[in-house]
């Protein structure tokens, strides 16, 4: 058995922070999900899967554009006439009350408000059950686990697809436990919601495939989905599969010595030359905090001319969209504690869940909802709101360790 596992393909979305580019590498980074899902099929089409999972947040937003519809109207037909069959949910970016107003082709099945168990026959005459759920609404805060069937004997193979997140009731996107979904002694659990490719578990896989294209600098590497076979012992095994050809970039440069203005701006020109000779790299670019600049090289460095020289330089594989010097590495806040109890009480503060208590009724608001809540990990929080401790710390005692 083969099928094909992606998520969070964010059709419609908006680059902010881009304003900067060119006008033909901004209709080329518009048009990026389109093309990213162009090749998601292609990858289907070569490897023969049978069948396809899209898991939550295809749109950016409730209401689409009526190109964005039709691309993956088209990319559906494309499937269907090869009989490939596509199991589809809604997210919460995308949440649809009524699935009455959308008519796919007829491969697909779109999982409704209430979890729900779909059964395929694969070329093999493998039993394959799919179970799933869409969003209704832009929040479900309750677990949705205990929904979810047990696997039954009658089943070669039964895959759970699930947009959401580790956490605990209350929380807003379908809070769940890997416990709990290892209890149903499903072969393979399709996870989209969080943009960053990860496993939660690895036999059975419990795998986030990550989005299909990065839409910030916040989230780099590559980007795809992943290709799920079966081996003889019975194991699903994931494999990734690279899909976009603009990527993000955070990139540490190598520099050592004194720099002018006019050195500093060659040798970051021709290392990006050297390293980006393919699709399309958007890099923000970090100096090492030792790096000495002459006066004019800290000037340009810190008023904005060094990057947009560097910007007239960029080619059709590079765009740098930030050039910052590394800070000096802090050391902890001194409040009479060491630096692993500060740590480890962060840790314990700093949760999504106490954020969004915290936050109360402003996240009613969509867009601060989707600016400091959406798909972000509880890590990724912690790590953030650490660093604005320490450094407002800093500044209202007036330490000499202030971060730059």
């Amino acid at each position: 058995m083969k099928f094909l596992h992606a998520a969070d393909l964010h059709l419609d979305t908006p680059f902010l922070g881009l304003s900067d580019l060119p006008g033909d590498l901004q209709q080329r980074l518009i048009q990026a999900p389109l093309a990213a899902l162009h090749r998601l099929v292609d990858l289907a089409l070569d490897e023969r899967v049978d069948f396809v999972l899209l898991v939550g947040d295809l749109f950016d937003s409730q209401a689409q554009s009526v190109q964005a519809q039709a691309a993956l109207m088209s990319e559906l037909e494309r499937l269907h006439r090869v009989q490939i069959p596509v199991l589809l949910s809604f997210g919460n970016h995308d949440f649809q009350p009524d699935l009455t107003t959308w008519h796919f082709p007829a491969n697909v099945h779109v999982f409704g408000p209430q979890v729900e168990t779909v059964t395929l026959t694969t070329s093999a005459q493998e039993r394959v059950a799919v179970s799933g759920f869409s969003y209704g609404q832009r929040w479900v805060a309750t677990d949705p686990t205990a929904a979810y069937p047990l696997k039954t004997s009658t089943e070669d193979y039964h895959v759970g697809t699930l947009h959401g997140q580790v956490g605990q009731a209350g929380d807003h996107y379908a809070p769940f436990s890997v416990g709990e979904l290892l209890e149903k002694h499903y072969d393979y659990w399709a996870l989209g919601h969080i943009h960053q490719r990860q496993t939660l578990n690895a036999q059975p896989p419990v795998v986030y495939a990550g989005n299909l294209q990065g839409r910030h600098r916040g989230e780099t590497g590559a980007k795809g989905a992943l290709i799920v076979t079966s081996r003889g012992d019975h194991q699903l095994v994931p494999t990734f599969k690279a899909l976009t050809d603009i990527v993000w970039t955070d990139w540490p440069v190598s520099l050592d010595g004194t720099y002018s203005r006019a050195s500093l701006l060659s040798v970051l020109s021709d290392q990006l030359n050297a390293q980006a000779t393919h699709g399309l790299q958007l890099v923000s670019l970090t100096l090492p905090a030792s790096v000495h600049l002459d006066e004019g090289a800290e000037l340009a460095l810190t008023q904005g001319a060094l990057l947009a020289q560097l910007r007239a330089k960029a080619n059709a594989h590079w765009w740098p969209v930030q050039i910052e010097r590394a800070a000096s590495t802090p050391t902890t806040p001194q409040f009479g504690v060491n630096a692993a109890t500060w740590q480890a009480a962060g840790q314990q503060v700093v949760t999504a869940t106490a954020i969004a208590d915290l936050a109360g009724n402003l996240l009613n608001e969509a867009f601060l909802n989707t600016a400091l809540l959406e798909d972000t990990t509880p890590e990724q929080w912690q790590a953030q709101v650490m660093r604005l401790l320490t450094d407002q710390y800093h500044l209202t005692t007036g330490g000499a360790n202030h971060v730059d």
